[in-house]
């Protein structure tokens, strides 16, 4: 029997490429550690909150910041809370460290980067367009 591969805190899961599963080799891409946490986190805010049929807790909801009353700035502090709110409820998060928002006037997608500390202590970004 071949030796097992040491248990990764940070999970393991199928890689993913644009939503599509990755295929090489024959099988299902895998990945790990802080690569596996980077998809896992980017895929909490493209989930619409309460649309995941196993956990309706999952997800972003950011619909309401964009049809709140007022500007670009509240506009983003409300989304920032929301972010920090998705991101922090994964147990492999230590801190949402830093949210910055990128944003074209012309259409209503603001572009997030996220900083964040896994549980290990180790800390990556993860970009995502958010829209309404």
């Amino acid at each position: 029997m071949p030796p097992q591969a040491p248990l990764e805190p940070l999970g393991h899961s199928l890689l993913l490429d644009d939503g599509d599963l990755v295929v090489r080799g024959g099988g299902l891409a895998e990945v790990r550690g802080l690569a596996n946490l980077v998809q896992a986190l980017t895929l909490r805010l493209l989930t619409p909150y309460g649309s995941d049929r196993c956990d309706h807790r999952y997800g972003l909801s950011a619909g309401a910041a964009f049809t709140h009353p007022g500007g670009s700035r509240v506009l983003k502090d409300l989304l920032r809370l929301e972010i920090v709110r998705t991101l922090a409820a994964d147990p492999r998060v230590r801190e949402v460290a830093e949210v910055t928002f990128t944003e074209d006037p012309a259409v209503r997608v603001l572009t997030v980067r996220v900083l964040v500390e896994a549980l290990d202590g180790r800390t990556t970004a993860l970009t995502a367009e958010v829209e309404a």
